[in-house]
Order: C-alpha cells, then structure tokens, then sequence
C-alpha cells in the first residue's frame, strides 16, 4: 500500500519539467507546502470532529487540453461520505487511501469505480513515500525514492467532494499494485503504481481506458532507491525528522531550482 509520503520542496516546475509530455496552464498555482511526513486526513481525537486534520497530495488533472495542477485531499471521499472520512456501519473508519488494482472482474471496489468509468484519473507528484517491513516488529520504515528522477509520478483516481464549508474540493486514492523485487526486498506487499515518465503521465491521463490500465504495473527495479528512517516517521504529522543524507542530497540536487 501508500500510506505515507514526502512531498518535501517539489515544485510545480520541476515536476512539469520532468513530465515534460504533459501541458502546463499558463502559470502555476501555489506549490504544496513541503512536508516530510503525509499521512492521509484523520481526527486527532476520535471522538472530537473539529479536531480533523486534512492531509493534501499535489495531482495533476486533465481539464480539456490542460493538464492542471491541484491540491487533493487525501484519502478520497466517496459519494455517500460527502465532506467527512468514511465509516462502516458500525461507526469505525474505512480506509480509502489507496484503491487496490483487482486480478479479476472490475479493476477496483465500487467505492472507486465510478471515478474510474468517468475518467476522473489523476497524476500524483511526491518526492518519495514510506513502506514498513512487515516481517520484523517493530516495523522498520524505510522511504522509497527514485534514483533517476525528481519525483515520483504516481497514478491516482479522484473525485470532487462537498466539504463542510460548502466548497468542492479534489479528493484522491493512491493505486497499488503488486510489488517489484526491491520492495519485497524489504518485506512489503503492495506498491503505488508508479509511471515511468512524462509519456506515461500523459497517457494516463489523456488516453483510452485499456490504455490507461496497460499502465498500472510493477515498477522497475533498477531505478528504485530505498533507505531506512528514524522511527519517528511513524508519528502522524510529525515533521521533526532527521533525514537520512541520501535524501538531504537528493532534494537539494532534484527538486531545487
């Protein structure tokens, strides 16, 4: 799965110029704030709502001949959970983070379908995101990064979701699919569905469905860096991390100007 990222001094220029396929608006928005630690929205306290947190991812949508860039909430929120994280029935959240790509049948649970039949398919832009090596307890965390490129361009299915201030806003699940050897090097299961380049990013976004789910497989393992993080990373929110050099030095010779 992704259940945590770094969008960590990622500006929208680089990213277009790495994505360099895709078309930009005539000038960028804000950039996201950098953030070493995402973790998708949730409640401080459970059982106080005005304590909710809301995480955003930056995306990239298609609007027309535009490939624009935007801030999502992160997780998505679905239909019958219009402004609030989603619950079961009995009241326990359900996550919808990552939208897991289906060997068989439909491509993924109904909670996503309808984004998916719609088009509604988004390009999500992060420095690099976090696996736990489920074989060993404590878990390590360990971040995943790209040893060619500025960023990781992942595929993402979105919706546009009535909060409660009234305001429609993009919300965003991260695809997963089967692991490449480096992650299960490291003892994970699921991996985001990583596009290669500026030309993936673009047929993701602009191309026919079969197209598009051609796409969504393991990434290579020969551009695929890994490095273990303090433990502390797996405090949601907290951004008092001591990064590891390897990705002080990425950032400072990546995603800078």
């Amino acid at each position: 799965m992704c259940g945590k990222t770094a969008v960590y001094d990622l500006p929208w220029r680089i990213v277009f110029e790495y994505a360099s396929a895709l078309t930009p608006p005539a000038a960028f928005p804000p950039d996201e704030a950098s953030r070493v630690n995402v973790s998708p929205s949730r409640l401080r306290r459970k059982s106080e709502p005005d304590s909710m947190v809301w995480e955003t991812l930056p995306v990239i949508v298609r609007d027309g001949n535009i490939d624009t860039p935007q801030s999502a909430i992160w997780p998505f929120i679905p239909v019958y959970s219009e402004g609030r994280l989603p619950m079961n029935k009995a009241g326990k959240l359900i996550s919808t983070a990552n939208a897991r790509l289906r060997e068989e049948g439909e491509p993924f649970a109904p909670t996503f379908m309808g984004s998916w039949r719609a088009g509604l398919r988004v390009v999500v832009a992060v420095s690099w995101f976090y696996e736990f090596d489920s074989r060993v307890r404590p878990q390590i965390p360990y971040a995943v990064f790209p040893t060619d490129a500025p960023c990781w361009l992942m595929a993402g299915l979105a919706r546009r979701t009535r909060m409660p201030d009234g305001s429609k806003q993009w919300t965003v699940a991260v695809i997963t699919v089967n692991p490449n050897e480096v992650l299960r090097s490291v003892g994970h299961h699921r991996s985001p569905a990583l596009l290669r380049d500026g030309d993936e990013a673009h047929s993701w976004l602009h191309g026919e469905p079969d197209e598009a789910r051609a796409l969504l497989r393991p990434h290579e393992n020969e551009v695929m860096g890994v490095e273990a993080m303090p433990m502390n990373i797996k405090i949601p929110g907290n951004q008092e991390i001591d990064l590891p050099e390897v990705l002080r030095r990425r950032s400072a010779a990546g995603a800078r100007p």
